[in-house]
């Protein structure tokens, strides 16, 4: 885990932001459950995971009745207390978590659309279990002075995402409490247009070009939060005269609303630094 502090502190002393993110691997909610995984050198930072812990039906009583240790979970909350206490007061810090519907459709691979039709009151059970659990776990981190959750939603584009994901993740949010700067991020497209007002009071973090159906809805909205930035290749593979122009179309594109510069994703870590030096150049040019 001092990697992780490390990395973060290196990463915000380079190029200093407004907010910082703690960015975990995408597992580690899931690992005191028995989730193994690897990374594998994917620039987006996503990891391979090894068997799922669900294949039949009666495996959803293992996450129901799980009583897991949180031994690695607790190695989190260290990191978390250790970036709080080198980062000024004065700069909300964000921890990452991965939406319940997120960890069951993990833990489940292979078999998450059969099992939501064969045996759906098993699936919501561990829904509900695991979106206590992650409660808990924001309000921990709130304890140690975490400001907020960067909420990762990387399946809002299922069908079933209205009836089974979007309460729990929602849960998630107020759990960070009614002062928190939280984020919440779209990750994939095609997201449908009423994603743009559900999480109201906190910051909606996608890509615009990616989902423009969002952009649209939240337009007629210009009291919703957004966030967002360059696609990631853009950042990666383009000058950095052409990243500041870019930078400053956004901007100017966002001039008359309540709009967050970020990352539009991920940073690819064969960014050349010139490139996020002129991308925060543009972010606060006068």
């Amino acid at each position: 885990m001092d990697g992780l502090v490390d990395a973060t502190l290196a990463f915000q002393q380079r190029f200093p932001a407004d907010i910082v993110k703690i960015t975990p691997a995408s597992s580690f909610q899931l690992r005191d459950l028995g989730q193994t995984d690897a990374w594998t050198g994917d620039r987006l930072g996503r990891r391979d995971f090894g068997p799922a812990l669900v294949s039949a039906p009666e495996d959803w009583m293992k996450v129901i009745e799980c009583s897991p240790s949180e031994s690695h979970l607790s190695l989190h909350f260290q990191a978390a207390r250790r970036l709080r206490s080198q980062i000024p007061r004065e700069t909300p810090l964000v921890q990452t978590i991965f939406d319940p519907m997120f960890q069951a459709c993990t833990l489940a691979r292979g078999v998450w659309e059969d099992h939501i039709h064969t045996v759906p009151h098993l699936v919501r059970a561990a829904l509900d279990v695991l979106t206590d659990r992650t409660v808990r776990m924001i309000e921990t981190f709130r304890d140690i002075g975490v400001d907020g959750v960067f909420l990762a939603v990387q399946h809002g584009t299922r069908p079933e995402y209205g009836a089974l994901g979007l309460g729990r993740a929602l849960a998630c949010v107020r759990a960070a409490g009614p002062d928190a700067v939280n984020l919440v991020h779209l990750h994939g497209a095609g997201h449908p247009e009423w994603f743009a007002t559900s999480f109201a009071g906190s910051i909606l973090h996608t890509s615009f070009e990616d989902n423009p159906a969002v952009l649209d809805e939240a337009a007629r909205h210009p009291d919703l939060w957004l966030a967002g930035g360059l696609a990631p290749s853009l950042l990666a593979q383009s000058t950095a005269a052409e990243v500041f122009a870019a930078t400053k179309a956004i901007r100017s594109c966002m001039a008359n609303r309540r709009f967050l510069l970020g990352a539009g994703c991920v940073i690819w870590p064969e960014t050349p630094a010139a490139n996020i030096d002129a991308f925060l150049g543009a972010a606060r040019e006068g």
